[in-house]
């Protein structure tokens, strides 16, 4: 097992074991990994950025098109990049824990059973909260807890090694940044 591997394993096992493995914090997390539910959680923050927007200042904005348009098409082109693309390229396994350590996560969710490399839903997750918080940046740090919640908990579940969720996050806010740059350039 070449050291990149072995680094890889070992800190999702100590990612999984910083926080106590009971029914709670297994539903609790099982909630952000529902397929499609984080989808659902930045459309629903998007949803109440932008009526909060409108209720300051009455009337569809330019400024909440471009979000729309932005969030849309962020969130679409990392979750192409990272389910249909590259994790068809790499077509690296899911976790598959020796049984001391599987233990740990009691079978509330189950994880999908396509390949582990890298994670949707931290790609995702980063691109929605590096848009919002391009467009809101009193509560940048609301978007990126909620990120990283919804990335933890695809570690702490066993659905993805520790990598997978950090190249998912890069890819995610990198997507988005490109994005970001492209719009500002021919979006005024």
């Amino acid at each position: 097992m070449s050291s990149v591997l072995k680094f890889d394993l070992y800190t999702t096992v100590l990612l999984q074991t910083i926080i106590p493995h009971n029914v709670f914090f297994s539903y609790f997390f099982s909630f952000f990994s529902i397929k499609g539910i984080s989808v659902v959680i930045w459309l629903l923050i998007a949803a109440f950025l932008i009526f909060f927007e409108e209720r300051k200042h009455p009337g569809i904005q330019k400024k909440d098109k471009q979000f729309l348009l932005c969030f849309t098409i962020s969130l679409l082109i990392t979750a192409t990049l990272t389910n249909f693309v590259i994790k068809n390229i790499i077509r690296r396994p899911r976790p598959i824990f020796p049984p001391n350590i599987y233990h740990l996560t009691p079978n509330i969710s189950s994880c999908p059973a396509d390949f582990s490399f890298p994670s949707g839903h931290a790609a995702s997750s980063f691109a929605a909260a590096c848009i919002l918080s391009y467009f809101d940046k009193k509560r940048r740090w609301f978007y990126y807890l909620v990120a990283i919640l919804i990335s933890y908990s695809r570690i702490y579940l066993g659905c993805h090694y520790f990598l997978d969720v950090v190249v998912g996050a890069l890819i995610g806010y990198l997507v988005s940044k490109v994005f970001l740059q492209i719009h500002s350039i021919i979006g005024k």
